[in-house]
């Protein structure tokens, strides 16, 4: 993931939203530290210590500066690190000591997975595949329906950012050469199918860092979610907010249907170029499969054997073979199979798997885990006083309106800013809240993670939807349009559908 200054995002924007970008900077900057120095002047909240104060000081620092980004959100997530050690609230080891979190290590390994078959080609291979089937068969709006499909699946398997830099590539190639121009409402659908397919894909948990952030939050906290889970959850909202696009797509946006003759056969052609699989790609495929096999087996067990998870097998499967283990163990694979033996050419070299590491993403999540532990620390009392504060709200509103009130935080407020940012700062307080509002916090995790990438709306709220807008295709007018539609849809939707299959999967 690309984690990019103003400078370097302008020249994508209109000045409006330049002049924006530059406020809401200027005012993070300012507002963090102030916060902070808040929490530490005003009298301490209801049984929380004065360590639970300086806590609660670099939390509202630390989320403010995530949201309005003065300075990269890594690095924001650095300082918090330091932040905490600063002011006493956790030791060096403490602080620090998420970084070697299984879900860093699991991030790691996956992200040099698919950075390998990026490498060889099969993502483009696929693509092109996926695109170029016989369903679309020269039919505009089925061509249109595989894009938006092709990119959905792809972006559950892989980083969502790789998947749309490979569809927007061959999308701008078809435009031009069936000769669509900046303006064309079919092409702005084609590239708005491609975005709002790639923030959709959170069907596995390799698919988004904010999947990655929940788990990792809720493990933590103590419970544990399989990777067959989280599928089986994400699977019925994935499959409604695909048709609600696709309707979205074809009633808003309403692209016209145009005739090109035998121009579609640009996709056959670009896959005729790419000639027979090499080796390379179909190591780097074979390996992700058997991780993609390996990460199931533990869920895929303890169904089918006698006893569950509490079976001999299944539990050494569970305890051994864990998601970051098998993630490191296939990565370390592509060091040792040969593309060519006798020139010693292996399946992935380290200066190649490193450019393929968002470690961006890793301080990120690092973060995240740290300041969750920090708030739901007993001792200092933060835990509690949220604890109180949700038992309030539900008591006055009901515990439907709670979980509804966090979905539709996290999508509005997703909308505006990182949702990357919005899962850190949610997750590390549902943990401490949700038990008070007799709520399963591994379920709302979930669905917090799923809300997070409900952002259709803005350029500004996800790397697909900045990518496709940089192309020129894209109006604003009309991603404003079609993704608020799709973003309302998704708030009761994730909140019921959503959060009450994830509280039967994981009861």
């Amino acid at each position: 993931m690309s984690w990019q200054g103003l400078s370097e995002i302008a020249p994508r924007l209109s000045e409006t939203e330049v002049q924006f970008e530059k406020r809401k900077r200027l005012i993070g900057l300012w507002l963090g530290p102030l916060l902070f120095l808040a929490a530490l002047l005003v009298p301490a909240l209801q049984n929380v210590t004065p360590v639970g104060m300086r806590t609660l000081g670099i939390f509202l620092w630390t989320v403010t500066w995530w949201v309005t980004e003065p300075i990269p959100i890594p690095a924001t997530s650095l300082a918090s690190m330091a932040m905490l050690v600063l002011c006493g609230v956790l030791s060096v080891e403490a602080a620090f000591s998420p970084w070697s979190n299984w879900v860093c290590i699991f991030l790691l390994g996956a992200c040099i997975l698919g950075h390998a078959m990026n490498v060889h080609g099969l993502t483009r291979r696929l693509a092109f595949r996926m695109a170029s089937s016989r369903f679309v068969g020269g039919n505009p709006w089925r061509l249109l329906v595989a894009f938006g499909l092709a990119a959905a699946v792809m972006s559950s398997m892989m980083s969502h950012v790789v998947t749309t830099m490979i569809f927007v590539a061959i999308a701008t190639g078809l435009a031009k050469t069936l000769g669509f121009k900046q303006g064309s409402r079919y092409a702005e659908a084609l590239f708005l199918a491609i975005a709002w397919g790639s923030n959709m894909g959170v069907v596995t948990p390799v698919a988004a860092p904010t999947n990655l952030i929940a788990i990792g939050i809720a493990q933590t906290a103590g419970y544990r979610i399989g990777f067959l889970q989280w599928i089986i959850i994400c699977l019925p909202v994935f499959t409604i907010m695909l048709a609600a696009m696709f309707l979205v797509l074809r009633y808003v946006i309403r692209p016209e249907m145009p005739e090109w003759g035998g121009n579609h056969a640009f996709l056959g052609e670009e896959m005729k170029k790419l000639g027979p699989m090499s080796r390379g790609e179909k190591i780097s495929g074979s390996v992700f499969a058997v991780a993609m096999a390996l990460w199931i087996l533990p869920d895929l067990l303890s169904l089918f054997l006698p006893g569950g998870r509490r079976n001999p097998l299944s539990l050494w499967v569970t305890q051994h073979l864990d998601w970051s283990v098998t993630a490191v163990l296939m990565a370390t694979a592509l060091f040792l199979i040969p593309l060519n033996w006798k020139e010693r050419k292996f399946a992935m070299t380290w200066d190649e798997a490193v450019k393929g590491v968002e470690w961006g993403t890793l301080s990120l999540i690092a973060a995240a885990l740290g300041l969750g532990n920090a708030v739901a620390h007993k001792t200092l009392g933060l835990g509690g006083f949220f604890e109180q504060t949700a038992a309030a709200i539900v008591a006055s509103s009901g515990q439907f309106m709670f979980v509804l009130a966090v979905i539709a935080f996290t999508v509005i407020v997703g909308s505006l800013v990182s949702n990357i940012a919005i899962i850190g700062m949610v997750g590390a307080l549902i943990p401490a809240v949700a038990p008070a509002a007799g709520v399963n916090p591994a379920a709302l995790l979930v669905a917090a993670a799923i809300a997070a990438n409900m952002d259709f709306a803005l350029p500004i709220g996800t790397p697909p939807s900045a990518m496709v807008f940089a192309s020129g295709y894209v109006r604003i007018g009309s991603m404003v349009k079609g993704g608020t539609i799709l973003a309302l849809l998704s708030i009761p939707l994730v909140a019921t559908l959503g959060f009450y299959v994830a509280s039967w999967v994981l009861r």
